[in-house]
């Protein structure tokens, strides 16, 4: 299969303990046994379910009478679809935030259904052209940053190139440990890659582990979920590095003085998509088209979790502070560069196990 993405394109927060919502819907209710049409979201646990069930779940179902039951899987989006397909037995009709990697994995091995020609169109007179890929739409953005405490180092670096200029901006690094693209992605920004570049540039392997190396000999502690992300500068186990974008915000709100830069960053999308297999295939992409045309529904997800949205007119209902802190701000979507997962794809395997021996040292 072969991936034609219109998109730019995420490790994403982690969830909490599993769990079920069952969401009863409001117009005639009933249920699957009288032919309520029945929708399963997977998603990624609290605080994701919660903000997906009261935004966008809840007033769907209440528009079109359906039902919907979210099911927590946090980070087990792929292996779990495999495992429905080996059983032939798909449970679930959507998948919410699925990082960007699973999202392009997951097409080319056949787990995620093909956009329909005509949801696509309409999809694409009310989101940007590159919102809309042949398996769903963008979702839950943010942006890999460079943070920096400022009360810990002399000068915080400015970009990417300068905190991977470990003489020159002297101080403890941390990375996000789970994300091979992103670490290789910005270790060829500062190895002098166009940032703007990135989308259809080939990885050097070999060039972007040497020049991880030596950010690696620098580095204090690496994370692996949002938590983590913000301890690390908290607790100063380390001064400067790789941040979620939100992350970095809320350490500077709980009190630590933060110097955040977009510049030379990463634009990480999730997608919304339909599982292939699916049994009610057309009305989760009506459930995608609802989401495209309300904005001010997605405005409030995306301000109550911290994430970007695609839609422009989901802005107009962001308070202006907010906003600026979003990947989809216009200045700081300029500032960053998007990753090229149509490669990552084809090179799986080999990024994959030399980055588990570049972790093991």
């Amino acid at each position: 299969m072969t991936i034609r993405s219109r998109s730019r394109a995420t490790t994403l927060l982690a969830g909490s303990a599993a769990a079920a919502f069952v969401l009863a819907g409001c117009g005639g209710g009933g249920s699957a046994a009288d032919d309520t049409v029945s929708l399963t979201i997977a998603s990624w646990g609290d605080p994701f379910t919660s903000a997906t069930r009261t935004h966008l779940a809840e007033p769907f179902m209440e528009e079109t009478g359906y039902e919907v039951q979210i099911v927590d899987a946090p980070g087990r989006y792929i292996a779990s679809l495999e495992s429905q397909n080996q059983a032939n037995n798909v449970e679930w009709d959507l998948l919410d935030s699925t990082s960007a990697p699973d999202a392009y994995i997951g097409y080319e091995r056949g787990l995620l259904a093909a956009m329909p020609e005509d949801v696509q169109s309409r999809l694409l007179e009310t989101l940007p052209e590159d919102a809309v890929t042949d398996f769903g739409i963008t979702w839950s953005i943010l942006g890999y940053i460079t943070a920096c405490v400022e009360e810990a180092v002399e000068t915080c670096p400015a970009n990417t190139s300068e905190l991977f200029d470990v003489q020159g901006f002297p101080g403890s690094r941390t990375s996000i440990s789970t994300s091979p693209m992103v670490n290789l992605s910005l270790a060829e920004v500062a190895a002098g890659v166009p940032v703007e570049e990135l989308s259809t540039h080939e990885i050097d392997l070999d060039r972007a582990f040497a020049t991880l190396e030596e950010f690696q000999d620098a580095s204090g502690a690496w994370w692996s979920s949002g938590d983590q992300n913000m301890q690390v500068f908290e607790n100063g186990e380390a001064q400067m590095g790789i941040s979620y974008s939100g992350r970095a915000y809320t350490v500077a709100e709980n009190g630590t003085p933060m110097s955040i830069s977009w510049e030379d960053g990463l634009y990480n999308p999730g997608f919304w998509n339909v599982v292939e297999g699916s049994e009610h295939t057309a009305e989760a992409w009506e459930f995608i088209e609802w989401i495209a045309t309300h904005p001010e529904n997605a405005a409030a997800w995306g301000v109550e979790l911290g994430y970007s949205v695609p839609m422009e007119e989901a802005f107009d209902y962001i308070d202006e502070e907010t906003a600026s802190q979003l990947a989809d701000y216009p200045e700081n979507r300029e500032q960053l560069g998007d990753m090229n997962f149509e490669w990552y794809v084809e090179n799986y395997e080999e990024v994959n196990t030399r980055w588990q021996e570049f972790l093991r040292g």
